[in-house]
């Protein structure tokens, strides 16, 4: 731990010998990012119902309506390390797991695996095992995220059955002071609970159109502590995160792109990593999880005139080696390879069309056997936004699917599949608009988890999943308020459980207010989802890679910018109210609970290359596990709590 605290400010020394120097030239540089004179003004702060994301490139469309956005000024304010921090403050999204390796999405309540996941265009879902994470994020240098929950446009990928999440990596445009050439940034944290540094370090720069890009993460620490003061065994931090990329733009907007990144996580963890403990039993393995994701992306960056292409081709995996007690080895992998086009005949009136291939495989391995299981899938899409009238948004699309299945044994099931998709949004008065949504959703047949290959199957008696989607609701902006509501319901059909098809549904609502004052916001959002299963009574057991039995979730942030004193102070509120799903199986009410959490950011006006953050989170020491998180209602299960209360320091250096 020594070396490492050396290390630490060795680096952040560093950086600040070599900053001070360039203060002159970064406070001139402060001028065009938002900077008047030698006064420092910080950001405008805006909050509203969806906070649309200058990177989308179809924004405003009917089908963006009921999308969840969190932009690119919202994850600098918020410097999010896990996918938890990353979705805080909507609480129609919930992460189960107490540490990243077990994290897992829920949106409305539907595993993250029945959505369509995509990096830099790349899509992801590779399911390797349902005890730990499937997509493992740094989000440190995310740039954008857009959630369309339940019903998704055709453009958005191939099974999209419970809707998507599009993940965005920075560009060296997005991280440049100004018009300066070249920079970087170090981050030094600390967190007292669990005893945990984390470093980062990038630099980058930008040339005649040429881009490059680097950065690295580390964070190491011990096991940290839940709200009881009891040390929860195999939660230390112990990770490594890399991140490269080249890009090249022509003068007329062309863009080449080339990403890669990978994390590491090598470390004891509980031995069923999301889970903290079995008949009072907190035994540990080690699992060592390596993830990667590469991406070439070649595209327009503005949309103009009939021209406007994207070709994607990328690569991702999951892997995950677990030496107790089998030496077992799961890995996933996922080509993916798109072509589209937009047509744009006139300001709101667009047409989507494209191809795209997958190719996924899941492996097991031991020193005694090995499986696989493998899918290729061809689609072709076309999605058509338009806008037939003053105040109405239409957009409507659908997708044609050939999905080939081959299992571990050899068999081969070839299906076929349509999707269609249909979205309007009116504009009744200034201000308030009504919104519905629908879609029909092919999945074909889902990989199974590797670590689940050891099961005899009989694979003929399989279908194809498919799913409907129904949304519709109403919101509400002007002069800095926003509200909103909608309405949901989900049904899958012959979803995969291993050599048999169940069905589901999820269904509830949403509601979320806030207000914008400029300098400062407030905002409150509620869910309320359920979850039920068409042949057995409602338990996690059943609900392994399906989703989650979340019930009531509120969230709600407030947070001002004190220009005079290049100070931002805020707050944040999670909260669970009482679930009594389990009950029809013989199971007690889930306890609810309600976190607290307070920040203050600091940026010098003298030294506006320098930001320091101060964090106090769950501050009444609250003892909790996430209402996503898996067994709560079992009294045998030691669910993974997340830590108690936990004081995070940190300073970051930009030049």
């Amino acid at each position: 731990m020594l070396d490492r605290v050396r290390l630490s400010f060795l680096l952040t020394s560093t950086v600040i010998n070599f900053a001070i120097p360039v203060t002159h030239a970064t406070a001139q540089d402060a001028s065009q990012d938002g900077n008047t004179g030698d006064a420092v003004v910080l950001q405008k702060i805006v909050v509203n119902s969806g906070e649309p994301d200058r990177y989308d490139k179809h924004q405003g469309a009917a089908d963006r309506a009921s999308s969840i956005y969190i932009s690119y000024d919202e994850i600098q304010r918020t410097d999010p390390q896990t996918l938890r921090e990353l979705f805080a403050g909507n609480a129609s999204i919930s992460v189960g797991g107490g540490i990243p390796v077990a994290q897992k999405v829920f949106v409305n309540g539907i595993d993250e695996n029945n959505l369509a996941v995509s990096i830099d265009g790349v899509q992801q879902g590779n399911r390797i095992f349902h005890h730990t994470s499937t997509n493992y994020i740094d989000p440190t240098l995310l740039k954008a995220v857009r959630i369309d929950p339940g019903v998704a446009p055709a453009d958005a990928g191939f099974a999209a059955l419970g809707g998507s999440i599009l993940y965005e990596t920075v560009d060296v445009g997005d991280l440049l002071i100004g018009d300066r050439k070249f920079g970087g940034f170090a981050t030094l944290s600390y967190d007292t609970n669990g005893k945990t540094f984390t470093e980062s370090a990038s630099a980058y720069a930008r040339h005649e159109g040429f881009e490059i890009l680097g950065y690295a993460k580390f964070a190491n620490g011990d096991d940290y502590e839940n709200g009881d003061g009891w040390t929860v065994p195999g939660t230390a931090a112990d990770f490594s995160s890399i991140l490269g990329k080249a890009a090249y733009e022509t003068q007329s907007g062309y863009r080449f792109e080339i990403t890669g990144q990978q994390i590491i996580d090598d470390a004891l963890r509980p031995y069923r990593a999301n889970i903290g403990g079995l008949f009072g039993n907190s035994a540990l393995r080690v699992y060592d999880t390596t993830r990667r994701n590469f991406s070439f992306n070649f595209s327009k960056e503005q949309i103009d005139g009939y021209w406007n292409p994207e070709f994607v081709v990328g690569y991702s995996e999951n892997d995950f080696k677990v030496p107790d007690p089998y030496g077992s080895e799961g890995s996933g992998g996922t080509w993916t390879g798109k072509f589209e086009n937009v047509f744009s005949f006139s300001k709101g009136n667009t047409l989507t069309a494209g191809v795209d291939v997958l190719h996924q495989t899941a492996d097991y391995y031991d020193p005694l056997e090995s499986y696989d299981e493998r899918v290729v899938n061809l689609g072709a899409y076309a999605q058509a936004r338009v806008t037939p009238m003053e105040r109405l948004e239409l957009s409507f699309g659908g997708r044609a699917d050939a999905n080939y299945f081959e299992g571990k044994d050899g068999t081969d099931l070839d299906n076929t599949g349509l999707s269609g998709n249909a979205f309007a949004e009116y504009e009744v008065v200034d201000g308030l608009f009504v919104n519905a949504g629908y879609s029909n959703v092919f999945g074909g047949i889902d990989l199974e988890e590797t670590f689940e290959y050891w099961r005899p199957w009989m694979y003929e008696n399989l279908d194809p999943v498919r799913s409907d989607n129904v949304t519709g609701g109403l919101r509400f902006e002007n002069a800095g308020w926003f509200a909103e509501g909608n309405l949901f319901s989900t049904r899958f059909h012959d979803y995969r459980d291993g050599d048999t098809n169940i069905d589901f549904s999820t269904w509830g609502y949403n509601l979320a207010a806030g207000y914008s004052w400029g300098q400062g916001f407030a905002k409150v959002s509620y869910a309320n989802t359920r979850i039920s299963l068409s042949e057995v009574d409602l338990e996690s057991y059943y609900l392994i890679n399906i989703g989650a039995a979340v019930g009531q979730i509120i969230s709600a942030e407030v947070a001002h910018t004190f220009s005079n004193l290049d100070l931002t102070l805020g707050a944040t509120l999670d909260a669970a109210l009482e679930y009594d799903g389990f009950e029809s199986a013989g199971f007690d009410s889930i306890d609810p609970y309600t976190v607290v959490n307070a920040y203050a950011e600091y940026r010098p006006e003298k030294f506006d290359y320098l930001t320091l953050r101060f964090e106090a989170n769950n501050i009444f020491d609250e003892t909790y596990a996430d209402r996503a998180t898996y067994g709560a209602e079992y009294d045998d299960i030691t669910p993974l709590y997340e830590p108690g209360r936990s004081f995070r320091l940190m300073a970051k250096i930009r030049y």
